[in-house]
């Protein structure tokens, strides 16, 4: 692999994926980390506004009122090839029957989609492509999480493990605090948050942890339409909208 080109021997592009076991990425977080070749024309990063139809009753026009921004998504395929050699390594790897593509499937099933036993979650992942950034932050790189993961088996040696495949990826994206705030250059309560609802979570310690204060509990309650600020249950999605501090 051309790793300083970004391209592997097959003029493919190359993309580096980071596993973290906590949203708050960093080398002591790290779970694992591979780089992969990657089809450039599955590579798509969808950016959305929830907007409400405010029509009135009867009419047959109206305006568009913004609710949120939900999260980025990210789709992207991952070409695994051990038909192409390169190196030694890899052909003494082929040689015992091992592939560099089976391992690379594995690892992205174990980081990115099995709960880690620390945290009781997936593990977080960066997507970033060697070749070009895919936002303005620090690093250039996508900050998420798998949402789902397609491997489409092409090849199978005579040990079962696969020697070709397409791995096809969605990733939504989760971004800490921190990162929100360092994008927006606004303060966590002045953004509309839209969480869900964790087990062992309260909406008052969520609520104190975005606005800073325990206080605004009962605005929260009343925004989502919740009887009382205990009536939320694990699963639900609520709304945290900035309010008059």
């Amino acid at each position: 692999m051309n790793k300083a080109d970004g391209i592997n021997a097959s003029g493919l592009p190359l993309c580096k994926v980071t596993f973290y076991k906590k949203i708050e990425r960093g080398d002591g977080n790290k779970l694992g980390e591979l780089t992969l070749p990657y089809d450039p024309k599955s590579l798509n990063v969808t950016h959305q506004n929830c907007l409400k139809d405010s029509k009135a009753i009867g009419s047959e026009s109206g305006s568009a009122r913004y609710q949120k921004s939900p999260p980025s998504s990210l789709a992207i395929t991952f070409l695994l090839d051990d038909t192409i050699i390169e190196t030694p390594a890899q052909y003494a790897m082929t040689l015992s029957g091992e592939t560099t593509t089976e391992d690379s499937i594995q690892d992205m099933l174990k980081y990115g989609l099995a709960v880690q036993g620390e945290t009781h979650l997936p593990g977080f992942v960066t997507i970033m492509p060697l070749n070009m950034v895919l936002n303005h932050g620090a690093d250039g790189g996508f900050h998420g999480m798998f949402s789902d993961i397609n491997v489409i088996t092409e090849l199978v040696n005579s040990k079962g493990n696969r020697v070709k495949a397409q791995v096809v990826c969605n990733i939504s994206e989760c971004l800490s605090s921190k990162e929100i705030k360092l994008r927006t250059g606004k303060s966590s309560p002045d953004l509309t948050h839209e969480l869900q609802f964790m087990d062992g979570d309260s909406l008052v310690s969520k609520v104190e942890s975005i606005y800073g204060k325990a206080n605004y509990v009962h605005q929260v309650a009343s925004v989502n339409r919740l009887p009382s600020i205990r009536s939320a249950k694990v699963g639900d999605y609520i709304t945290y909208p900035p309010l008059e501090r």
